[in-house]
């Protein structure tokens, strides 16, 4: 209940007119990628990825600046994108207030910040219990930045089913939207790298987390992320730790001998045959992903990331 009062109190200074149509649509653009952005396209706001926060709670790396891009329209906005390492106790030592790190961190973020029109938090490594000071984390970013600076966070995909199952789960889609200007969904990495494969957004479930952001996030503030990219999977994996009786198991089996070194160890090479699955978008299902999120009012769509959409994407 403290978190609400505290969060309400200051969602009540923002408001936006709701769009009748989706009329933002962003892109992210890595740094040295400048060249692939298109000639021609609809793009209304790009996301500069990204300045990162190191291990020692120092911005480094991405644009200084927005680039200079030949295809973007009159009137483009440019976003810094702020990131920090997949790692949840480098987030929870960022995130306390009772910590040197966090202060410090705001400050550069707001420094760093000030050539751009927005600025985006995107921390996807967030534990559960760091919820609060996460939300209250973006609360401050927000109030430090000037008034006309667009403020967006980008937030892990989330669905009913996984609110239900996780009701502490940091990434709390209401609270967000109050603090927020705009938020990203990230509807994409269903299946992942470390998991089985499989479609990176399939619309049945991304249907389950539109429903979700519509349930949860005022409609002028939504942005629903879709994957330009592919991921492939082999099977079997092959990268493993090895017991020693598994090594000589396998010298033994394959009729292999190996090298030695008294410096480095041994070592050993083989060759075998893997099942390599690939899925990817085309332009058949993105259009799918697009025709889903049109279908409600809402503010834009975001799109990860230039240079890897398919042939033609860009076309009027």
């Amino acid at each position: 209940m403290k978190k609400a009062i505290l969060l309400l109190s200051f969602a009540a200074a923002t408001s936006f007119a709701a769009p009748s149509r989706v009329s933002e649509v962003w892109v992210y653009l890595m740094k040295g990628e400048e060249t692939h952005f298109p000639a021609q396209s609809s793009i209304t706001d790009v996301a500069c990825f990204s300045a990162k926060i190191d291990g020692d709670g120092n911005l480094n790396g991405g644009h200084l600046r927005p680039p200079a891009l030949l295809g973007a329209n009159p009137g483009t906005r440019y976003h810094l994108v702020v990131t920090i390492p997949w790692n949840t106790t480098l987030a929870h030592i960022f995130l306390d207030p009772e910590l040197p790190f966090r202060s410090r961190i705001i400050a550069d973020i707001v420094e760093r910040s000030k050539p751009f029109d927005g600025l985006q938090i995107d921390f996807e490594s967030i534990n559960k219990d760091d919820g609060t000071a996460y939300l209250n984390f973006l609360a401050t970013v927000k109030k430090a930045l000037p008034k006309e600076k667009l403020f967006s966070v980008a937030v892990m995909a989330r669905w009913a089913g996984h609110k239900q199952a996780n009701p502490t789960d940091a990434f709390d889609y209401p609270f967000i939207g109050m603090i927020a200007d705009r938020v990203v969904v990230m509807a994409y990495d269903e299946h992942y790298r470390g998991g089985g494969p499989g479609s990176v957004a399939s619309l049945p479930w991304c249907r389950k987390i539109y429903s979700y952001a519509l349930a949860t996030i005022e409609p002028d503030k939504l942005i629903m992320g879709i994957p330009l990219y592919g991921r492939g999977w082999q099977t079997p994996s092959l990268a493993r730790a090895y017991k020693n009786s598994e090594v000589v198991d396998e010298l033994v089996a394959k009729g292999i001998k190996s090298k030695w070194d008294p410096e480095t160890g041994g070592t050993y090479s083989f060759t075998e045959t893997v099942n390599v699955t690939v899925h990817y978008e085309t332009l058949q299902s993105l259009d799918a992903k697009l025709n889903l999120y049109t279908q409600h009012p809402i503010c834009g769509v975001a799109y990860w990331r230039i240079s890897q959409e398919p042939e033609g994407f860009w076309e009027p």
